[in-house]
C-alpha cells in the first residue's frame, strides 16, 4: 500500500470542486529526493496537467528547485513555475491562492542527514528544530490568511499531535482566524473558510 502525505488529502479535497481549470496550487517545500510516497512535486504536476491547473513550487534550496524542473521534464509538464525563496517570503508577495500546500521547514527527528542539515546552516543561517519549524510555518499563514476565498484550501503536511509536526502554532492560529479543519488524515490537516 502507497505511503501517503498530506499531498493526498489535498487532492482528494480539490477533487471535490468541478471547476478546476485556471486554479493554482501553491506548494512549500519542493521535492528533495525520491521516497516511498514523497514526492509531492510530480504527484501535484500530474493532477495540474490533468485538470489544466498550475504549479509553483516553491523552495529555499536552489537543488531543490532544479529538480522541480527535471520532474516537469520528465513528466512533459509546463504549466509551473519553481522558485527559489523562503516560503514566508514568497507568500508575502501574493494577493490570494486556490490551494496552498504547507511542507517547508523540517520539523526535527534524529533521521535528518547531515547534507540537508548543513542546507539549513549554510541557506537559512539556522538549525532544523521544532521552535524554528513551527515559526516558519506561523510566520506562512500569517502571510496568508486573509488572501483565501471561498473555495481556497490551505493543507500542512506531517502534522501528527498537538505537540509534534509542523503545524503545533499554525493550526491553533488558523482556527482562531475562521479556518475550519476539514481533516485530518495522512499525517496532514487539511483547512478550508
Amino acid at each position: 500500500m502507497a505511503c501517503y502525505h498530506g499531498h493526498k488529502l489535498l487532492e482528494e479535497h480539490i477533487l471535490k470542486n468541478p471547476l478546476l481549470s485556471g486554479k493554482v496550487i501553491i506548494e512549500v517545500g519542493s521535492v528533495r529526493e525520491h521516497m516511498e510516497g514523497q514526492n509531492s512535486t510530480g504527484f501535484f504536476m500530474e493532477l495540474c496537467k490533468k485538470h489544466n491547473m498550475k504549479l509553483i513550487s516553491v523552495d529555499m534550496d536552489p537543488e531543490c528547485s532544479a529538480n522541480v524542473h527535471k520532474e516537469a521534464e520528465k513528466l512533459d509538464f509546463e504549466n509551473y513555475e519553481a522558485v527559489t525563496m523562503r516560503g514566508e517570503d514568497y507568500l508575502k508577495t501574493i494577493e490570494k491562492f486556490d490551494y496552498l500546500y504547507l511542507d517547508g521547514f523540517d520539523y526535527y527527528h534524529n533521521m535528518h542527514s547531515q547534507k540537508r542539515k548543513d542546507k539549513y546552516k549554510e541557506i537559512l543561517q539556522t538549525e532544523i528544530t521544532n521552535e524554528n519549524s513551527w515559526k516558519s510555518h506561523l510566520d506562512m499563514v500569517k502571510e496568508v490568511y486573509e488572501k483565501g476565498a471561498e473555495y481556497s484550501l490551505l493543507c500542512i503536511d506531517d502534522v501528527f499531535d498537538a505537540n509534534k509536526g509542523k503545524g503545533c502554532t499554525a493550526i491553533p492560529f488558523l482556527m482562531e482566524n475562521e479556518w475550519k479543519a476539514q481533516e485530518h488524515k495522512y499525517n496532514a490537516v487539511i483547512f478550508s473558510l
